[in-house]
């Protein structure tokens, strides 16, 4: 991977964002101790730092890592490469309750190891036990869903793993200093009627008396047309739903058919609904929900690097709010990136919607009776052996997107590092530097990938009186770095009015035939 500038290094320290986690270690001359950049240290002048690419460069020259934030285990280190895969896997079988039911034991033989060897790497990699990160995560779990859920304790007790409502109130006393009910905020009780508020017929977007609900709040400023406008010119006919103040989708997690439906709250808030019998995906919901909307992203510290540019700076001004559009699913957003070369977003749109149509999984009536959505995005499973020409496409884009199928249908793929999947995705005759940009953009949360051939972005580009060609404007968009996805959204709101619609076009360059 590129090493990143120096400058670009302490930008991204004062922000602490996780992304970039391995990339680079802080040095603090003062001290004479190296840190990855999301230690909760203070942060240190910037006269007083020097940044290395890797860890063992910054023992080399004399510094000792940090005890609080243990440079040693930071993703892609030479001690986290070995076991990265077992204490991942580890992690999301005590997630999805393994401790609750069973021993470390029984939990090291399902990962091939030995019980001392996990709790080992785990300690070494987490900082805890598996017990004391299972013990943990069940009160965070359960925190999160009693303040902004609508469940009862009995549920969220079962869904957080404490097996018993006592244990659950004994444990949260003893974490917390008080009853479970102490944080409740409790929602607004939903009567079942065939009318809403208002007296209109029933609206089956609006939330109902069985659903489950989940509040979420976007750091501010959170621009939620420009978000909701993204998503409404990309929506896949049957597959999404999107209105004035709420964006719907059917998932499926378990094999359990589901509806999501998230509501942008006048307050600033977004809720979540979700309908179907598993009352168990609140929260996994929720963190997708989070990356898909880019709820999290401090627009402060990023746009402060704007705020001198030229080009920029007045799209900042008229718009301080814009986020990353992320994604439901990688393998969706990998099928729609390829989809959408060198065509409008709206034939895109119609092209996906026909494999959707075709392939994808039907939601069963009673729950999506009414939303306009009717199917599940095809898995990989489902499309391998097909033949996509007659959705409407040249025999060489049908064979890049049977390419792709048979990448993301190989087992764990969809999880592997974002750098290993670009490099895989490289690979694939018929995708480019556009393509795999806009995947890491969107699909991977690379906060600095950045399209430059999009013709999009040159056209807000060349309105502003910036660069013309993709070259130029490469060049120039150094400047942005590292939050150079943020500055593409910024070129892009360039081509929508005030008021009005998203209509922006996303293709690669002619060149990229080649690829």
């Amino acid at each position: 991977m590129e090493q990143i500038s120096d400058d670009i290094c302490y930008t991204a320290l004062l922000a602490r964002d996780n992304r970039f986690d391995g990339r680079f270690y802080t040095a603090v001359k003062t001290t004479g101790i190296f840190c990855r950049p999301i230690c909760p240290a203070v942060t240190p002048k910037r006269q007083n730092v020097e940044f290395y690419p890797t860890a063992e460069a910054a023992m080399a020259h004399g510094f000792r890592p940090c005890l609080r934030c243990r440079p040693e285990a930071a993703p892609g280190s030479a001690a986290a490469a070995g076991v990265h895969a077992t204490v991942r896997r580890a992690v999301r079988l005590i997630e999805d309750g393994a401790l609750s039911t069973g021993s470390v034991e029984d939990l090291a033989d399902r990962l091939g190891v030995g019980a001392r060897h996990l709790r080992r790497i785990f300690k070494d990699h987490t900082g805890v036990s598996p017990q004391e990160h299972a013990r943990a995560r069940r009160l965070l779990r359960a925190r999160q869903l009693i303040v902004d859920s609508n469940l009862s304790m009995t549920e969220i007790a079962d869904i957080a793993g404490f097996g018993s409502l006592r244990r659950f109130n004994d444990a949260m006393k003893e974490a917390y200093g008080h009853a479970p009910t102490a944080f409740r905020r409790g929602l607004r009780v939903i009567d079942a009627s065939p009318s809403d508020h208002t007296g209109n017929r029933y609206n089956p977007t609006t939330r109902q008396k069985d659903d489950m609900v989940l509040r979420l709040k976007p750091r501010q400023p959170f621009d939620r047309d420009f978000i909701l406008g993204f998503f409404r010119d990309r929506a896949i006919q049957g597959l999404e739903a999107i209105g004035d103040d709420y964006y719907a989708r059917g998932f499926c997690l378990d094999n359990a058919p589901g509806l999501m439906i998230c509501r942008f709250e006048k307050d600033g808030s977004i809720e979540i609904c979700l309908r179907g019998d598993d009352r168990g995906s609140l929260l996994e919901i929720g963190g997708r929900v989070r990356r898909l909307f880019d709820l999290d992203a401090d627009m402060s510290a990023i746009t402060a690097i704007f705020a001198n540019d030229p080009l920029l700076a007045p799209l900042v001004q008229r718009r301080p709010g814009l986020r990353v559009p992320g994604c439901w699913d990688r393998f969706e957003l990998a099928m729609r990136a390829v989809l959408g070369q060198q065509v409008s977003v709206a034939a895109a749109r119609t092209l996906a919607g026909r494999i959707v149509a075709r392939y994808g999984r039907a939601l069963p009536d009673a729950l999506v009776a009414g939303t306009g959505i009717t199917h599940l995005f095809p898995e990989p499973a489902a499309l391998q052996g097909h033949d996509l020409i007659p959705i409407g496409l040249t025999r060489r884009r049908a064979q890049t997107l049977s390419d792709v199928i048979d990448l993301f249908a190989a087992t764990d793929f969809r999880d592997q590092p974002g750098s290993d999947i670009l490099a895989q995705m490289a690979k694939i005759k018929g995708i480019g530097p556009w393509t795999l940009n806009y995947f890491a953009l969107r699909g991977l949360g690379d906060p600095d990938a950045f399209p430059a051939a999009d013709l999009g972005i040159l056209k807000g580009s060349q309105i502003g009186g910036g660069p013309a060609t993709a070259k130029d404007l490469e060049k120039h968009s150094v400047v942005w770095r590292p939050w150079r996805a943020y500055a593409a959204q910024y070129l892009w709101s360039a081509l929508i009015p005030d008021q009005g619609g998203n209509d922006l076009i996303e293709k690669e360059d002619d060149h990229e035939n080649g690829n």
